[in-house]
């Protein structure tokens, strides 16, 4: 049976609030809070930067993808969109996902929605393989004694998304992935018929270009790593290294999965459970919300997008948007 985006939002919203909910009463609310008041804004502020900053690297990335199919359009552009994409992601999840408004927006900017479905989904199957490879490194330091079940978890989701690129590239299997995996909105599908199949196939020439964004996707998730890091400064906790670096590919890859409102809940019980024996409960749970508070604020960079696109071209140019089609005016942004 399928359920619409609507009753899934439903269910995942209630899942975070459950799982949160629970989390709280377990740790202590005033405790949690009492954590959080003694942010260090010297770290804080810094972390925010560092979020910031890897929006750019994303868009690059995304670039490289695009430009390896002779598509030409400005990183300044792919970086607005990306931004607007985070605040869709975060702030409208009942209304169109981030992976959709990328795809709506490059496709009406293009008029070519094939190619952008292709470099969205081939962007983001990269960017969870890049967390396998991170998890590996994380696993080398930490030494393979370290939550060896989650780590197998890592792999095995890691190992799916390597699997679901291979068959994505199959001429056997041509199309069939591709129909799962596909970016909607409203339930809709973005792209459709062999032109869509063949934009996404022909990645396979592009081997170059796939290991260039590979090894851009590592560097963006590491700079992540590095924000879970400087809250812990900002928080004071003091957890060693290895423990940031092997937790961060899981949050990350939990983060992926839609048992959650944008992770609310998940995170946080990551955080528990990584950081044990090495911070309290409501020390975790505050790194997880502060996590939450620095992806928050790097979204509403969108909201910047969107205000100057309003004076621009009137609200036309910010209504979320499920079908290609280009605004009078629009094209220039």
């Amino acid at each position: 049976m399928k359920i619409d985006r609507r009753t899934r939002v439903a269910v995942e919203a209630v899942v975070s609030a459950v799982v949160l909910g629970l989390l709280l009463r377990w740790a202590g609310l005033h405790e949690v809070a009492k954590t959080l008041r003694r942010t260090d804004l010297a770290w804080f502020v810094p972390a925010v930067v560092v979020s910031a900053a890897t929006v750019p690297a994303m868009a690059l990335r995304w670039q490289l993808l695009l430009e390896a199919k002779a598509v030409s359009v400005p990183l300044g552009w792919l970086t607005r969109t990306y931004f607007v994409a985070l605040f869709a992601g975060q702030f409208l999840p009942a209304a169109i996902g981030g992976d959709a408004v990328r795809v709506v927006e490059l496709g009406r900017r293009t008029g070519d929605s094939p190619e952008a479905v292709a470099s969205v989904l081939i962007d983001r199957l990269v960017g969870l393989v890049s967390l396998v490879v991170l998890a590996v490194v994380a696993v080398l330091v930490s030494g393979p004694g370290r939550r060896v079940g989650v780590v197998a978890a890592e792999g095995a989701f890691g190992a799916a998304a390597a699997a679901a690129l291979l068959l994505l590239f199959s001429s056997r299997l041509r199309g069939t992935v591709a129909r799962w995996l596909e970016p909607r909105a409203s339930g809709r599908r973005l792209a459709a018929g062999g032109r869509f199949y063949d934009a996404l196939h022909a990645y396979r020439a592009h081997r170059a270009t796939l290991i260039a964004v590979g090894m851009l996707a590592l560097v963006v998730q590491a700079a992540r790593v590095g924000v879970i890091w400087m809250l812990a400064q900002a928080l004071g906790l003091h957890v060693p290294d290895s423990v940031v670096l092997l937790a961060g590919p899981v949050v990350f890859a939990a983060l992926a999965l839609p048992v959650s409102l944008n992770g609310i809940g998940v995170r946080e019980a990551v955080f528990v459970y990584f950081l044990h024996g090495h911070a309290t409960r409501p020390e975790a749970i505050a790194l997880g919300l502060a996590f939450f508070a620095v992806g928050t604020l790097t979204a509403l960079g969108g909201a910047a997008v969107l205000v100057v696109r309003f004076v621009r071209y009137g609200v036309g140019a910010v209504r979320p948007r499920t079908e290609i089609g280009e605004p009078p005016g629009a094209k220039g942004d």
